[in-house]
C-alpha cells in the first residue's frame, strides 16, 4: 500500500519497502490531457476530453467561455447542470459510472475502510489543470460531504458536491461557474 512507499524531499529519493505495483492510471490521464492542452494553448479555441477529464481553452481577449455540461448521477440521459469555464479543468468523479458487483459497490475506495464511499454520488470539481480537478474530485467523493467540501476550500478550487441524500453542496466559487443549476 501507499505506506510502504517512503519519500525523502531532502534527498529526492523514493524507497520501496517491498515490491510494490504503482498504477498511475489515476494521475496519468489527466497529466496526458494537460500535456495536450499545453500543446493547443495559442489556438483560439479548443477542448481535450479523455473520458470526462476536460479542459477547455482559448486564447485571445475575444475567447467565449466553454459551457460544460455535468451528467446527472442518477439519470444517465440527463443534465445535473451547466458550467462556463475558459483555460480551466472541469472533472466528475462519480460511482455510477463503474459500479461494482455488490450492492453500492463501485470503483472509487476509501482507503481507511476498503469500502465505496456511499454519503455522495458525484463530485465535480474545476480547477486550473485536470491533473489537479480529478485527484481532488476523487479526494473530495472519498472524503464526503462536509470534509470533501472543506478539502476543496483549503485547495482553493470550485466544486460542487451531490450527496446520495440532501441538498447539492456548492462550494462558494462555484456559483459563477453556473450557467444552469444543479436540480436532482
Amino acid at each position: 500500500t501507499y505506506r510502504d512507499v517512503r519519500v525523502n524531499r531532502k534527498a529526492g529519493t523514493i524507497t520501496l519497502r517491498r515490491p510494490l505495483l504503482l498504477d498511475l492510471g489515476a494521475v496519468a490521464k489527466g497529466l496526458a490531457v494537460d500535456l495536450g492542452a499545453r500543446e493547443l494553448a495559442g489556438f483560439e479555441r479548443f477542448a481535450v476530453d479523455a473520458g470526462g477529464d476536460l479542459y477547455a481553452g482559448g486564447a485571445g481577449p475575444g475567447a467565449a467561455p466553454w459551457r460544460i455540461g455535468i451528467q446527472h448521477p442518477r439519470a444517465g440521459d440527463a443534465l445535473l447542470g451547466t458550467v462556463a469555464v475558459l483555460n480551466a479543468a472541469v472533472c466528475t468523479s462519480g460511482g455510477y459510472e463503474r459500479p461494482g458487483t455488490a450492492a453500492g459497490e463501485h470503483h472509487l475506495l476509501d482507503p481507511r475502510t476498503g469500502r465505496s464511499p456511499r454519503d455522495v454520488v458525484s463530485v465535480t470539481v474545476v480547477a486550473p489543470t485536470v491533473m489537479v480537478a480529478d485527484a481532488l474530485a476523487t479526494a473530495a467523493f472519498v472524503l464526503g460531504l462536509e470534509e470533501g467540501a472543506r478539502l476543496l476550500v483549503q485547495q482553493s478550487v470550485d466544486g460542487m458536491l451531490v450527496p446520495r441524500i440532501g441538498e447539492v453542496r456548492l462550494t462558494p466559487g462555484f456559483a459563477r461557474h453556473l450557467v444552469c443549476p444543479p436540480s436532482l
